[in-house]
């Protein structure tokens, strides 16, 4: 498996800071992207990459309603995304437009992407490989969106926190590495196919107890 890094701090990532807009002809919708989902409000269409961690996950997500959804940037618990193929199963912890963009709220710090009225954007994933044995999945692989399977329940939702807690910092490694230690794989076995240090293994213990 090829290790990859992508870094989502301020600094290098194209974002936009949202202004008040008065007269808005529809409201503005603040969704959770799982919950957007499972609503029906939006579609989403996704698929791989060759990548393993980070921006492994390509696709779009389409508002199905009359008024502009906005959706989080970071994905509280995680989004599970199960492979239509034999490839990895991924857990998608923040999503970004096509180009790393995202919008900040003034007022409460939020970070978030804009989805129009019955209109399509493109997105990308900051997603982690679920599974230890499988393979990086390929462009010819989608994904749909399933519950979080309860096996993963705890350490997503400790890989949400900690992302959104160190949210400039480059923690594609350690995240990955916590993912697959959590669920009973050693040191030994995972340096088989991955490339980390030992600063990256003692932050992905800080993850797991988190």
């Amino acid at each position: 498996m090829i290790k990859t890094k992508f870094y989502f701090a301020a600094a290098v990532l194209m974002f936009f800071i949202s202004f008040a807009l008065f007269g808005q002809l529809t409201p503005v919708i603040s969704r959770e992207l799982s919950n957007a989902i499972s609503s029906r409000a939006v579609t989403l269409t996704a698929r791989g990459n060759g990548g393993s961690s980070g921006t492994a996950v390509l696709g779009s997500l389409k508002n199905n309603t009359e008024n502009e959804i906005r959706i989080n940037v970071i994905l509280n618990g995680g989004v599970y995304l199960r492979n239509s193929g034999s490839g990895q199963n991924m857990i998608a912890a923040q999503v970004f437009l096509f180009d790393g963009g995202y919008y900040i709220d003034r007022a409460s710090g939020g970070r978030y992407i804009n989805l129009a009225p019955n209109a399509s954007v493109q997105v990308v994933f900051n997603a982690f490989c679920a599974n230890f044995e499988r393979e990086n999945p390929t462009a010819a692989e989608s994904f749909r969106y399933v519950s979080m399977p309860s096996r993963l329940k705890s350490i997503s939702s400790k890989i949400s926190r900690y992302m959104a807690d160190n949210f400039d910092d480059d923690s594609t490694i350690p995240v990955q590495l916590a993912l697959w230690h959590s669920q009973g794989q050693s040191r030994t076995a995972i340096a088989r196919k991955f490339n980390f240090d030992d600063s990256d293994w003692e932050i992905a213990a800080r993850i797991i107890n988190y």
